[in-house]
Order: C-alpha cells, then sequence, then structure tokens
C-alpha cells in the first residue's frame, strides 16, 4: 500500500511538471529561440542516449558518460570506465567528447571530461567584401570539467558536475568563457523497478565578448562602435522516470523512459526513450521528442563486446532525423578498465 501510494504521488508530480503551459491562461507561447548560447553544451555526447531521445533522468548508466547527463548515476561503476563519442553535426561541424571515471569506495565516484566543437575552416566575408577576402577562421567551444557523485542512502544518489566553458574565435581574439555547473538526483523508488531522476543541467552566468565591433546603418558606418550583449548558457531542468521490463528475464531487458524538460529558451516538452537489451549483447533503441522545433525521433544500435570477444568495451551508434537539416549521425565507445 505505502509503494502504491508513493508510485502515485510521483507520477501526479511529475505529469504535473510536464503538463506547466508557464501560466498561458490560453494564450499562444511564444518560444525564445535564440536567447541563449554555447548550444553545444546540449548536443548528446553518448549515441546510446541519443538513440533513444535523451530520455536519461532515470536510467541508471553504469558507464563513464554519466557525468554528461546525471552524475548521480556515477555510483553505479563497476570500478574504472573510459568514454569517447563523436557526432557529424550539421554542415560538417564536428563535435568530440571523452570521459574518465572510476569508483572512490564508500559510495563515492569521480569523473573528468572533456566535449569539443569545431566548425572547421568558414570563409571570411566582409560589407565591403561580400564573396570573400581569400582567409578563413573558424569557430570553436570547449567544456572540461569535472564530476563527483555521492550515494547518500542504499535509494538515493546525488552527483554534482562543475565545468569550464570557452568559445569564439581565437583568430580575432574574440573569445567568452565563465564556469557553469550542473546538479542532479537519483533515486530507486521500491516500487519494482521503477527509478526516478533529476537533473539542473548548465546553470552559470552569462557570457560576454569584452569586444566592440562597427554597425553599419545604409551603408554608413556608426558613429560610436557597438558592445557584443551578453548570453545565457542553456539551463534545462529534466525530470524523469525509467522501468525496467523483464527483470526476471536473464535473457533480455526493456527499459521504457520518459522524461519532461523545460529548458530556459524553447517550449517545455516530453522525451520519451526505449532500449531493448538481447543477451547482454545487442541493444536496440528509439526515442521521441514531443514538442521540438527541428528534432522528432530517433534511432540506434548498440554492442557488448564482452560475450564474444571478452573485453568490457561497447560500441554504440545512433541516427536523429532534424527536419531541414537533415539525419545526424553519431557514434560512441565505452571501454571498462
Amino acid at each position: 500500500m505505502m509503494k502504491t501510494r508513493l508510485l502515485i504521488s510521483i507520477l501526479i508530480v511529475f505529469t504535473s511538471v510536464m503538463l506547466a503551459d508557464g501560466g498561458s491562461s490560453g494564450t499562444e507561447i511564444v518560444p525564445k529561440s535564440g536567447t541563449s548560447g554555447s548550444h553545444f553544451l546540449l548536443i548528446s555526447p553518448d549515441a546510446g542516449f541519443a538513440g533513444m531521445g535523451n530520455a536519461y533522468a532515470a536510467y541508471k548508466n553504469t558507464s563513464a558518460s554519466s557525468a554528461f547527463y546525471n552524475p548521480a548515476t556515477l555510483v553505479y561503476l563497476d570500478n574504472k570506465d573510459l568514454f569517447f563519442g563523436m557526432v557529424n553535426w550539421a554542415a560538417d561541424i564536428q563535435f568530440t567528447s571523452a570521459a574518465y571515471a572510476m569508483q572512490m569506495g564508500n559510495g563515492r565516484a569521480i569523473a573528468f571530461h572533456y566535449r569539443a566543437l569545431n566548425t572547421g575552416k568558414i570563409n571570411e566575408t566582409t560589407i565591403f567584401e561580400p564573396n570573400g577576402t581569400g582567409n578563413t577562421f573558424a569557430w570553436k567551444s570547449l567544456a572540461v570539467g569535472v564530476s563527483t557523485a555521492t550515494q547518500l542512502t542504499e535509494r538515493f544518489s546525488f552527483g554534482v558536475n562543475l565545468f569550464y566553458i570557452k568559445e569564439g574565435v581565437a583568430k580575432y581574439d574574440m573569445e567568452a568563457s565563465a564556469w557553469g555547473v550542473d546538479l542532479s538526483t537519483f533515486y530507486i523508488t521500491g516500487f519494482n523497478t521503477l527509478n526516478m531522476g533529476m537533473t539542473i543541467r548548465n546553470f552559470g552566468p552569462e557570457l560576454d565578448f569584452d569586444k566592440t565591433f562597427v554597425d553599419y546603418a545604409n551603408g554608413d558606418t556608426a558613429t560610436v562602435d557597438e558592445s557584443y550583449r551578453p548570453y545565457h548558457i542553456p539551463l534545462q531542468f529534466q525530470i524523469g522516470l525509467n522501468y525496467e521490463f523483464f527483470e526476471n528475464d536473464p535473457d533480455q531487458q526493456l527499459f521504457v523512459s520518459v522524461d519532461g524538460v523545460h529548458p530556459n529558451d524553447a517550449l517545455e516538452r516530453l522525451q520519451i526513450g526505449m532500449e531493448y537489451n538481447y543477451m547482454n549483447l545487442l541493444s536496440i533503441r528509439g526515442g521521441l521528442y514531443s514538442n521540438h522545433d527541428s528534432v522528432s525521433w530517433m534511432g540506434g544500435f548498440g554492442v557488448n563486446g564482452k560475450s564474444f570477444i571478452q573485453q568490457d568495451i561497447t560500441f554504440n551508434y545512433s541516427v536523429s532525423n532534424y527536419g531541414l537539416l537533415g539525419f545526424l549521425h553519431q557514434f560512441s565507445i565505452g571501454y571498462g578498465l
């Protein structure tokens, strides 16, 4: 009876968060698209989670990639783990990531990680030379950090991720930097296999380029140079539930996750994902976004090398449909040390 009441309470709170309309009172909600920057922080490094709709808040992750999603689950590492991921983003933009995590004993774990985005060479143009100057430049973004997690009880853990952000165009001496923080919790409800998780990602100050630029109006320059305006990093609150089916079947597992997401620069949405695991060898994944301006569905698969080459290595692949941007492909590799 107590477990049933707990589940009902959790579902009521969860549903309230997902269905909140921001106090619109029936009026149309206008998304705040373009009001934040550093969106490379929202690119999903792990192809496993990308394939299941990034519904990761309540998923019991046992790899080093936990640092990028819900660092509270780092406490469930077996020992040490190494992760590497790469995303072929739109317009030939490259995004890479890596993480190393290890158990510290007494229900504590730590991880070190980085994320980097590189646009590659972009042709330089000016108002006087719109066809190009013959020079090129590249926009680069970098985030490096450390994560720590503590298991406060047998069912509840807490995680923190502290990271340093730097991005801009070094060639023009135009770069901005700041510190950011992620906070997360993970809770095993005790109701069958139901888990609950929560993350607050990218909490931090605004970034600002300490530079000025020449503004033009009708081909004439302004009398006073303009200053670049500061911008927020993409703050995001995410709460989710995860349930495992076939938990008593040693040959197969089915995980279903539902997350409610509240970003600071877009409409609230649902992220739904599933993962079917057969013989701890092959994983098939699928996911959906309910209310996103570009991405709609994702899918992918994973292979666990421990079952046939006796090495604790995993390979994951995913593909995401981003509408006008096309299909985005990514892969990631994990290695247990």
